[in-house]
């Protein structure tokens, strides 16, 4: 067999499918040691988001076994063929859990009676975080992002009263901080904050927003557009499109219609991402999750008569269109964008 310089070989397998890969790296230990090194899995997923960079959606549903006392939570992908495959399932204790966003191809979820767990539906890895004392506290939220600075995961979780604690993937390890902060920070209700760029934001008991620097650690508030100051808060929610935190406002009197805003960190204001209005049915309970390749098209999920639970809105036509999702038949799943990766759960 001829001889392949390890430059060629590199590139190759960094435009590889993850699920290729995990068979590479059984044929013999260069494969394996070169596919396990960091430089290459993040190479590999900003090379994969170049490639793949159109709509892929992880959607999760589950699965309450009441005669093991267990629950069973399964992940599936969708591509561009409104396909859904099985990637991973996972059986865990029985408790009521919410499942936060994909984050560079990594998922966390929690029980509200304290477990956390975050896993690689592709690679089948998961870690449950270590209990605490702590734990026996409710906590009002969780959230999960990627601290940029400092090439870790973190998990965060705020308690009440004015607490939180934070989890810190350093070599496989998890490290409690403990902090405190001020009451107006605290939760105006119990969503998860939502991350983008490297910051938690959530709307706090004073309905201000509140943003978190996860490298940093600090807090600031945020201003809102001066469109939305009179608002009803309960309106408004915070989502993460494309990285981006953006903010929709659905206060509006006929439900018909809801504006997206998206807030450009680095400027530090807000731009309008668009509008979304149905002509005859109400979208309040519509929430956008995606957006397409393209920026014409953002993905909802909710019902809207007559186009099941995940549509397209064309921003330029105002033309609804439904996805029909093969092979998936729960009624009641969370879904997100997505992308494939190789990233280990605990780096």
């Amino acid at each position: 067999m001829a001889f392949i310089p390890s430059p060629i070989i590199y590139n190759i397998l960094s435009k590889l499918p993850v699920k290729s890969l995990a068979r590479f790296k059984s044929l013999n230990k260069l494969y394996c040691s070169l596919i396990n090194d960091p430089h290459f899995i993040n190479a590999h997923f900003k090379n994969h988001i170049v490639v793949h960079g159109d709509l892929c959606l992880i959607l999760s549903c589950i699965e309450h076994q009441n005669l093991n006392n267990t629950t069973k939570i399964h992940f599936f992908t969708i591509k561009d063929n409104e396909h859904a495959m099985i990637e991973y399932s996972i059986t865990v204790s029985f408790d009521t859990y919410h499942i936060l966003p994909s984050c560079n191809g990594l998922i966390c979820f929690y029980g509200l009676h304290g477990s956390v767990h975050v896993c690689n539906p592709t690679t089948k890895t998961i870690v449950n975080l270590p209990n605490i004392d702590d734990d026996l506290q409710s906590f009002q939220s969780c959230g999960f992002g990627f601290d940029g600075i400092n090439g870790t995961y973190k998990v965060i979780k705020f308690f009440d009263p004015h607490k939180i604690e934070i989890f810190t993937t350093v070599n496989g390890s998890w490290n409690k901080i403990r902090y405190t902060y001020s009451p107006c920070f605290g939760f105006q209700h119990h969503q998860p904050p939502v991350f983008a760029n490297g910051f938690f934001y959530w709307f706090s008991i004073s309905s201000s927003l509140v943003s978190f620097d996860i490298g940093k650690e600090t807090f600031e508030t945020i201003s809102l557009p001066q469109s939305v100051l009179n608002k009803d808060k309960f309106k408004l929610y915070l989502v993460e499109l494309k990285g981006e935190l953006c903010m929709v406002d659905k206060d509006f009197e006929d439900k018909k219609r809801v504006d997206i805003w998206m807030f450009k960190g680095n400027e530090e204001h807000w731009v309008k991402l668009g509008t979304i209005v149905h002509r005859s049915e109400p979208i309040d309970t519509t929430r956008p999750v995606g957006i397409k390749a393209n920026k014409k098209e953002i993905l909802l999920h909710g019902f809207i008569k007559g186009l099941g639970h995940l549509s397209c809105y064309n921003m330029e036509t105002g033309g609804f269109r439904p996805i029909n999702i093969e092979g998936f038949t729960s009624h009641y799943f969370h879904v997100s964008q997505h992308v494939e990766t190789l990233f280990h759960v605990g780096h």
